[in-house]
């Protein structure tokens, strides 16, 4: 890729975290309104729609056969996390979510990739994997821990959506010159809804008619700008840059979920998210550079 192209992709990353950051907040007030498998199934079929519209358009819609078994298990990883990030904000703080999922990312991913391609992993690496593993550990104030906090705080959720991120970025990086990033990312949304939809309740799953404009709002920024485009985005950069590099742009949301939370949800400042939001930056760093 050219230097023009991947300034222009590193623009359009910045603004993508951008909307990740925000999704947090977003995440958290859907959650008063409905529980997870009901926003998730929505949030897959809204996004299906915008993407149906841009493929229909610019490309084709045909599956190639073998990229089937990468969209289906992309599609349950993509459940996977989207349940455990509406489970955590729903009853834990949104900027610590966003904190401590954005940074534990790129430090599994990179454990993770490692590991599936036999690499040895270079000193600095080891080290920013250290400095990670202690900033998750801060984050989570590790050292009033107990499993009933650890529940209760939405950390166990988050802990268990940074995994299956993981899993997305590693998997998405195999459909590389196997079909568009477009098609790709349609196709694994609309999977996605149909895995989603039997854990909603039939009776439940037009009920969002009901709900009033600050839903629909937070709805449409979460599914349009955060997954239709952040994420249809995120999955291009990993095809194109590798799933290292296209996950360090992530260290770039700790900062913006914490500052649209206070703003919007009035969440307490910690010192403890913050110092160990920092340390997560440092670590993503040394992994990812030269």
């Amino acid at each position: 890729m050219d230097q023009a192209k991947q300034l222009k992709l590193s623009a359009f990353m910045v603004f993508a975290m951008t909307t990740w950051g925000l999704s947090w907040t977003n995440a958290k007030i859907l959650g008063t309104y409905a529980d997870p498998p009901l926003i998730m199934f929505w949030r897959f079929t809204i996004a299906s729609i915008c993407f149906f519209f841009v493929v229909i358009i610019r490309e084709s819609l045909m599956l190639p056969t073998r990229v089937i078994p990468i969209i289906i298990l992309n599609s349950i990883f993509m459940v996977l996390y989207n349940f455990f990030y509406f489970k955590g904000t729903q009853i834990g703080l949104a900027g610590t979510g966003g904190v401590l999922v954005t940074t534990l990312n790129p430090i599994l991913t990179s454990i993770f990739s490692s590991l599936f391609n036999y690499d040895t992993l270079p000193r600095k690496d080891r080290v920013g994997l250290f400095i990670g593993l202690v900033a998750g550990s801060i984050i989570l104030r590790i050292w009033e821990l107990n499993f009933f906090i650890f529940y209760n705080s939405g950390n166990l959720f988050f802990i268990l959506a940074s995994l299956s991120w993981a899993a997305v970025t590693i998997t998405t990086s195999k459909s590389k010159e196997k079909i568009s990033f477009s098609s790709y990312s349609f196709w694994t949304f609309l999977f996605s809804a149909f895995i989603s939809l039997p854990y909603v309740q039939y009776s439940n799953l037009f009920s969002i008619t009901e709900f009033d404009l600050i839903f629909w709002i937070n709805l449409i920024i979460l599914s349009v700008f955060a997954m239709a485009f952040g994420t249809s985005i995120y999955f291009y950069a990993s095809t194109r840059l590798g799933p290292k590099k296209a996950s360090s742009y992530i260290f770039l949301v700790p900062f913006t979920a914490i500052l649209f939370a206070i703003y919007f949800l009035d969440e307490p400042f910690q010192l403890s998210t913050i110092l160990g939001g920092g340390l997560g930056v440092l670590s993503v760093y040394l992994i990812n550079i030269k």
